[in-house]
């Protein structure tokens, strides 16, 4: 089967090459979750050709013409589109590109077009293509537009788009309900775990290196996350001998930074690379995401922190989130109270238990998505379920 990718993304090494000016090249969750899949899909046996006008703007480079060379890496093809780097030229170029890329394709074998619906004028252009040459076109939902553009035009123009899908891929079966009026074939997959993540030596682990309990926190540090909970919720538990970690940036952090200085078991590390992130979490003993679950929106998302934190083989402890399955809660630890008491009281109980009990958790965990969520058995269902339906 061969499948034309449309994204916002680029191979990691082209990623690396554009943010290599930046201080910190922090690797963004879609250029994670795509690059997972894309790969899945290709160990799958999927002929797979991506296309992207890259994740560039104004801020990331003042270049006036972007023209990078084509690329192909473990046997799948990127194609970057020419564009101008001004807001409005840049759009049109890209769906330009897109209906172009699209319509280049021929032949007897099976074509299907997955692409990032909130990448819209990539999407448009491949959907105008798909139209003149009679492929498929499935959407992948990440995240709903009336959420992503608080509503408005814009999102009611992203919702125009999704309606011409032929099929959707979902975070969530919620998603389902809100956006699949028209009953189109679907597929609900959560996200990826990355099957190739290493292991890490237990001599490694903060607990074992340095003695410290090292409970990590990583991601948005939006208040609206729950993040002030977590870290009052941890000076509360007051557990000898352990630190809490907390990597990310967002209304928070100026907050965050006075606590630091003045509470000496919180460090805030600020905003670093994924690969950095990815070590701290397999070293540390604990890794929270303490989203409050009661907001609509969380009904239709799945923290893609869930599947990295669970595959690192360190125990998760987390919300009930409503887009998180039943099937996850065996693996993981829950907060029942999403107050500063239920999470401390939560935080005492877990390091309370023994040692080989909690690794033991993190390492079922760890089974559970590779065995069942990994980026490779995922793509193995999405390529089912097209063949299934087109």
């Amino acid at each position: 089967m061969k499948i034309l990718y449309g994204y916002s993304n680029c191979t990691d090494k082209k990623y690396n090459e554009i943010f290599k000016d930046k201080s910190v090249a922090v690797l963004q969750p879609d250029q994670k979750y795509h690059g997972l899949l894309i790969k899945g899909l290709a160990k799958n046996g999927a002929d797979v050709y991506c296309y992207s006008g890259l994740p560039i703007n104004r801020n990331v480079t003042k270049k006036l013409f972007i023209c990078e060379k084509d690329e192909k890496e473990e046997g799948i093809s990127y194609h970057y589109y020419r564009t101008i780097n001004l807001p409005v030229f840049r759009q049109a170029m890209i769906m330009l590109g897109a209906t172009k890329a699209v319509k280049r394709h021929k032949g007897e074998e099976k074509t299907v077009i997955i692409c990032d619906c909130l990448n819209r004028s990539n999407a448009m252009g491949m959907v105008k293509g798909a139209k003149k040459r009679g492929f498929p076109v499935i959407m992948i939902v990440t995240d709903l537009p009336d959420y992503q553009f608080d509503g408005g035009k814009t999102a009611e123009k992203y919702n125009q788009l999704l309606d011409k899908a032929d099929g959707y891929i979902f975070l969530t079966e919620q998603m389902n309900e809100k956006v699949n009026k028209q009953n189109k074939p679907y597929i609900v997959l959560e996200g990826h775990a990355d099957y190739a993540l290493p292991t890490i030596r237990q001599s490694e682990k903060y607990e074992n290196d340095t003695g410290k309990k090292v409970v990590v926190y990583a991601g948005s540090i939006a208040k609206l996350y729950g993040i002030q909970n977590l870290v009052q919720g941890f000076i509360l538990a007051d557990i000898p001998n352990t630190e809490l970690h907390i990597f990310g940036d967002g209304d928070y952090r100026e907050e965050l930074e006075e606590i630091a200085k003045t509470s000496d078991n919180v460090k805030y590390m600020g905003v670093r690379p994924n690969s950095e992130i990815v070590y701290a979490e397999q070293r540390a003993s604990l890794l929270v995401n303490p989203r409050p679950s009661e907001p609509e929106y969380t009904k239709y998302s799945f923290p893609s922190k869930t599947m990295e934190y669970m595959v690192s083989g360190t125990p998760v402890l987390t919300t009930k989130l409503p887009g998180i399955p039943k099937e996850y809660y065996p693996y993981v630890y829950t907060i029942d109270k999403e107050t500063v008491d239920g999470i401390g009281e939560k935080l005492k109980e877990i390091f309370a238990l023994p040692v080989m009990l909690r690794n033991e958790k993190g390492e079922k965990a760890r089974e559970f998505v590779l065995e069942n969520k990994s980026n490779v058995v995922q793509a193995r269902k999405i390529l089912n379920f097209l063949e299934e339906n087109y």
